[in-house]
């Protein structure tokens, strides 16, 4: 096992939010966005969306993912919000490390990688009790584009429902509809309804005129999120 460490001696790292890693490249907004090639891709696809990560609060109950991040060298360090250890004289934290370089080919699709991706993180937000959106990614609320992606259960039942706007007009994808703002379907819950969803949001989102690494997952928490006080 090699004793170097994972951090170049004289790191600077800054506080950013990232986008979803697609095409083996990563978007990440610091005081302005660049988009990097990961030399993990499937390490830092896998690492994210389980809901440990350390989180940026974009409003009440809704949070985008943080890293911690060195433009100079391209490093991206992951950390656990919860402490892995703690005594009288602190708490110690878990993360991980990851290298990049700025960007070269797109590897695979792009696209299929952030349909795989919604898929996997609307799963896990689900079992925590979450729902998840997905949207033009950056520090701030998005700019009215979305996909909301939750499972409720309705009536005896559970069901998926797929939320977005605006509408996909003209879309194979999606069902033929009058409404002009945005369009909401659902399914009974079951693994095929959550892929298709996915494959449905990315529908949606390619007639945006975005490229999928612009894209990130806000992660909502119902219970602070859709309350009174809610900001």
């Amino acid at each position: 096992m090699s004793d170097r460490s994972p951090l170049d001696e004289g790191a600077t790292l800054t506080t950013a939010v990232f986008g979803v890693p697609v095409g083996g490249l990563i978007q990440v907004w610091t005081d302005k966005p660049t988009v990097w090639h990961l030399a993990d891709p499937e390490g830092f696809a896998d690492a994210v969306g389980g809901g440990s990560l350390s989180r940026h609060r974009v409003r009440a109950g809704r949070y985008r993912e943080l890293c911690l991040f060195d433009e100079e060298t391209g490093t991206l360090m992951l950390q656990e919000r919860q402490a892995v250890e703690s005594s009288a004289d602190g708490s110690q934290v878990g993360g991980r490390v990851f290298h990049s370089k700025p960007p070269s080919d797109v590897f695979g699709d792009p696209w299929e990688d952030l349909n795989s991706a919604i898929f996997r993180a609307a799963a896990g937000a689900f079992s925590r009790g979450e729902l998840i959106v997905v949207e033009p990614g950056g520090w701030d609320d998005a700019d009215g584009r979305y996909c909301l992606v939750v499972a409720v259960h309705d009536g005896g039942a559970d069901q998926i429902i797929l939320e977005t706007v605006p509408t996909p007009t003209g879309s194979e994808l999606w069902p033929a509809t009058e409404e002009t703002t945005g369009q909401t379907i659902s399914a009974p819950a079951s693994e095929d309804a959550l892929r298709g969803a996915g494959a449905l949001a990315v529908e949606a989102i390619s007639r945006w005129g975005v490229a999928p690494w612009d894209i990130t997952i806000t992660y909502v928490v119902p219970e602070e999120a859709f309350t009174d006080d809610a900001r």
